[in-house]
């Protein structure tokens, strides 16, 4: 891996930010849509976002490469929003958040299992000790909610799964396909699907007749926008840069983001939280040193 460059540290703490507060987003739109519409107006606003860079995109790839493009959308921004939105139903926005930072282990399992990575033992010991600054966070700052079923966190560890998958794909397979045309040509194929299924749903409905629409309506459009369109583009110009095990270290700060907010919503915070952090970053450290 290249010598980890300012604009890629740029890049991850940007990213950090973006995705550390998407989850209060889907939090919001859920109290008037269901799962499944929070996640199909994600996806459709943010094909919607991107349509002004079809022709730029659709010139710049290869016909061979629309297969990979395709599961690079599939896994990175079909599959996880549904997954998100539905666990959320059941657990808090900041357990969802703080699950999310399991994404290094199964990117680092899958790079050695399908790609046969090179196995080096600093980036392992670095994802394990993210790992466990990760669970105590969860642990200790992230009790669940009253009548929350801790068990839907299964399906956030499978959007990590999906997320890991995504990022490897990216950079065996897309290293020299333009950030922008990988995320508006994936968009363009799964978001008209999206699209279909929102509008066969009660949405128009609950748009006339709900009070807190309108409002639900503008937050889940600044995730698609800027949580998801915005924010694929920037991950796989970072993912390009350096390798797919950094680039998902993301969602080891993602926690951090979430507890910051926390903290000025007036949230309660105690030693553990920090040493849950410093351990994060160490296991970030790890990972992006030569």
């Amino acid at each position: 891996m290249p010598k980890i460059s300012i604009q890629s540290w740029l890049l991850l703490a940007v990213l950090a930010i973006i995705w550390g507060s998407s989850f209060i987003l889907m939090k919001k739109g859920l109290l008037v849509f269901s799962s499944n519409q929070v996640a199909a107006l994600r996806i459709f606003i943010a094909m919607l976002g991107l349509l002004p860079f079809v022709v730029y995109s659709f010139k710049r790839v290869a016909r061979k490469d629309y297969g990979v493009l395709v599961l690079v959308a599939l896994f990175g921004s079909g599959m996880p929003p549904f997954l998100f939105t539905y666990a959320q139903t059941q657990i808090s926005s900041a357990l969802t958040g703080l699950l999310n930072a399991i994404t290094p282990l199964f990117t680092f399992l899958f790079g050695l299992l399908i790609w046969r990575l090179v196995f080096k033992w600093q980036k392992f010991v670095g994802v394990v000790i993210g790992l466990v600054g990760a669970i105590g966070l969860i642990l200790f700052s992230a009790p669940l909610e009253s009548g929350s079923n801790n068990w839907f966190g299964l399906f956030v560890i499978l959007a990590t799964a999906s997320y890991a998958l995504n990022a490897n794909l990216i950079k065996q397979y897309c290293q020299n396909i333009s950030p922008i045309a990988i995320s508006t040509i994936g968009f363009v194929f799964i978001g008209p699907l999206a699209g279909v299924y929102l509008f066969s749903t009660d949405f128009l409905e609950i748009m006339r007749t709900d009070p807190g629409a309108n409002q639900a309506l503008f937050l889940i459009s600044i995730l698609a926008l800027v949580g998801t369109a915005l924010a694929n583009i920037l991950y796989f110009r970072l993912t390009q840069l350096t390798d797919a095990l950094f680039a998902s270290t993301v969602t080891y700060l993602i926690p951090i983001v979430a507890i910051l907010w926390g903290i000025w919503d007036g949230e309660t915070v105690d030693w553990t939280y920090f040493i849950g952090m410093l351990l994060i970053l160490c296991g970030v450290y790890l990972t992006s040193r030569k």
